[in-house]
C-alpha cells in the first residue's frame, strides 16, 4: 500500500523535466508518494533481487517478500550474514564491498531469494552496483570501473 506523504518533499531531482526519470518517476516526484516500512540503514537497494540495505554496524538484511521485483513493501527484514558497506540489488546476484573495499557477490534465485554464501571476488572498490549483464563500481581514488558478468 502506498499512501501520499504528508509531509515534505522526497527528492528534488533535476532531471524530472528533461526526461530522464521517465513517466513512472515524474509521478512518485510529482505526488510526492512514500511509505515507511520500519527499520533503519546507511545505504539501501532495490533491484529484481529485492530490497537490500545495510545498516549503520554494516549489517545486511534482505526485506522478506520483495524477490522477484514484486509488488508491495514486504514482510520483515532478514539478517544476511556478513558486513558490506555497499550492497546493490541485481538480477540473479547481490554485489556488495565491505569496510576494506573487498568486493563480494552472491547469487539468489526464486527458491533462494537471499543465495547462500558470499563469494569473494579480487579487486578493491568504494561502492559498487549492478544493472543487466554489467557490474560498475568507484575505487579509494574515485576511478570508475565496468565489468561485464561472466555467462554461467
Amino acid at each position: 500500500y502506498i499512501r501520499p506523504a504528508d509531509d515534505g518533499v522526497v527528492a528534488t531531482p533535476t532531471s524530472v523535466s528533461s526526461g530522464i526519470i521517465g513517466e513512472y518517476g515524474k509521478q512518485w516526484y510529482q505526488r510526492r508518494v512514500r511509505v515507511r516500512i520500519g527499520g533503519a540503514a546507511i545505504q539501501a537497494s532495490v533491484g529484481f533481487a529485492g530490497v537490500w540495505v545495510v545498516n549503520k554496524a554494516h549489517d545486511i538484511y534482505h526485506r522478506k517478500g520483495t524477490f522477484g521485483d514484486r509488488p508491495g513493501n514486504g514482510v520483515g527484514w532478514i539478517h544476511i550474514p556478513g558486513k558490506l558497506q555497499w550492497v546493490a540489488s541485481g538480477h540473479g546476484l547481490i554485489v556488495g564491498v565491505n569496510k576494506n573495499h573487498d568486493i563480494y557477490y552472491r547469487t539468489v534465485d526464486p527458491r533462494h531469494p537471499v543465495g547462500t554464501k558470499w563469494v569473494h571476488v579480487p579487486g578493491k572498490l568504494m561502492q559498487i552496483d549492478v544493472h543487466g549483464n554489467t557490474v560498475m563500481g568507484v575505487n579509494k581514488h574515485h576511478h570508475i570501473y565496468k565489468a561485464p558478468l561472466a555467462k554461467a
